[in-house]
């Protein structure tokens, strides 16, 4: 990642309340090396970084454009910069293949990226809400039920309490995916 890029890109985690001990530890486990994706969107070394600062300007759009409601004025920048904290740990860098990197996939020890990635965040210390939680845990929208990380009654439960934080969440993400980072 370029100067200016981690700049930005730390500068929304402040905004979120994150603070200099768990800036460092996200350091360390990845976040600013890791990728977005193994072989999709931001398939290179900064792309979960990159990626995420893309989530939460489409969040904090949405957010003020939708009149979604959050617990704390943060809570988007938080769900948008931590959403896909599950990448620092299940991709490894293999090798560079004509100029690009590849990876490995390690498959995570908690079932479902988007709790998993809740779950990286309360182990270093991040404590999140329960409407961020389920944001985070269900950004992926209907794509997780069809990948079978969560079934299609804990989704529906998710929407029927905080629907308007998961389907904010969850199009600020497939929006960055497939339209910013193309």
């Amino acid at each position: 990642m370029e100067r200016k890029d981690i700049d930005e890109t730390t500068q929304l985690l402040k905004l979120s309340g994150i603070n200099d001990q768990q800036l460092n530890m996200l350091n360390e486990i990845g976040y600013f090396r890791q990728p977005a994706s193994k072989r999709f969107h931001l398939n290179e070394r900064g792309g979960l970084a990159a990626h995420s600062v893309n989530v939460t300007r489409r969040l904090v759009g949405l957010t003020d454009s939708l009149g979604v409601t959050w617990p704390r004025s943060e809570s988007p920048y938080l769900v948008g910069m931590l959403h896909d904290l599950v990448k620092c740990r299940c991709y490894k860098f293999v090798k560079e293949v004509d100029g690009r990197p590849t990876w490995s996939y390690i498959q995570p020890i908690y079932p479902g990226h988007g709790a998993c990635s809740a779950a990286i965040a309360a182990e270093i210390g991040i404590q999140l809400l329960r409407d961020e939680i389920v944001a985070i845990t269900f950004h992926m929208g209907m794509f997780g039920v069809d990948r079978k990380e969560y079934s299609m009654e804990e989704f529906s439960a998710a929407l029927q309490y905080h629907g308007a934080q998961v389907i904010a969440t969850h199009t600020a993400d497939w929006y960055a995916a497939r339209v910013d980072e193309v």
